[in-house]
């Protein structure tokens, strides 16, 4: 698997990812599982979330697989896997949030960003 992002999707983390040198991204469903999900019922699992989180925050037991990217790798939750395709790109959408396809077509397209790096203080 590999996800290409954008540079104008970048344009879009750059601002979250940058601030800090220790910084990294995770992408995840909103399951409820894991200190980086914000659920509310009927919403879970249905949206994909670009989460910046610290070097030091944690990863394991949920974020057991990683996939490449143009921008390193990236962490996903192992049991999300066959949720996400290939050879996936990230780009922003019409309306201001992004989206994340493949060949197959659009996987997501409300995906947000979200700065985690406070949510395991």
């Amino acid at each position: 698997m590999f996800i290409n992002f954008t540079n104008e999707a970048l344009d879009k983390i750059n601002p979250i990812l940058k601030k800090s040198n220790n910084r990294r991204v995770i992408l995840m469903y909103e399951d409820g599982v894991s200190p980086y999900s914000v659920t509310a019922e009927g919403a879970m699992q249905n949206s994909l979330v670009i989460v910046v989180v610290r070097d030091d925050q944690p990863l394991l037991p949920w974020f057991d697989v990683e996939i490449d990217s143009n921008i390193g790798k990236i962490p996903v939750k192992g049991h999300e896997i066959d949720y996400l395709a290939e050879n996936m790109i990230v780009e922003p959408g019409k309306f201001g949030s992004l989206i994340i396809s493949s060949e197959q077509g659009v996987i997501d397209d409300t995906v947000i960003i979200r700065d985690g790096t406070s949510m395991t203080d």
